[in-house]
């Protein structure tokens, strides 16, 4: 038996998309590559060896092949028996896709579980893991729980799987049955 075929088990995998920090990083990324470029002419013009710069496009792409990963990435979450897992997918090349874990919920424990449809509700939390899609969108689902006696917040992109799951498993989950989410 496979855990995909298990009742109390849900997985979402989805890209961030390009907006506010990451849009900033992608924008110094390419800035930094355009830079790199400049700089590499500029030097191959002052030693006057201009026919070096013939490999500034092969560098450049070497660069790029081990930076842009910082700034392009997939977001995942997985709920599995109770616990609610956030963390990030890395791609590697000797090993493949990795879950990189760096949020795991108890779902019983959670404070309150509803629709993002105002962000007033997050404010006095001290801590906040945005794992969503997008800013804009608008099937969020946030979490708030303590963590080592501070109040903090987790928002994911909410399925209809995970809406069920997360009321039947918390009492203080409400607004999740019957709402339009992702598939």
């Amino acid at each position: 038996m496979n855990e995909f075929d298990s009742p109390n088990f849900a997985e979402y995998v989805y890209p961030v998309k390009s907006e506010g920090k990451v849009k900033m990083k992608r924008m110094l990324m390419v800035a930094l590559y355009v830079s790199f470029i400049l700089g590499a002419f500029i030097l191959c013009v002052i030693t006057k060896l201009i026919p070096l710069f013939a490999i500034g496009p092969l560098c450049t792409f070497i660069l790029y092949l081990c930076t842009w990963r910082l700034v392009k990435y997939d977001i995942y979450w997985r709920f599995n028996g109770g616990m609610l897992e956030l963390g990030r997918i890395k791609d590697k090349k000797s090993t493949g896709r990795l879950k990189v874990p760096f949020v795991s919920v108890h779902v019983k424990e959670c404070l309150d579980i509803a629709p993002l449809t105002d962000k007033s509700v997050l404010d006095g939390i001290t801590e906040i893991h945005d794992y969503s899609e997008s800013q804009l969108s608008d099937k969020r689902i946030y979490l708030i729980f303590e963590k080592d006696g501070t109040r903090c917040a987790a928002i994911i992109e909410g399925t209809e799987k995970i809406g069920k799951l997360l009321t039947s498993f918390c009492p203080n989950a409400h607004d999740l049955r019957g709402n339009a989410f992702h598939g």
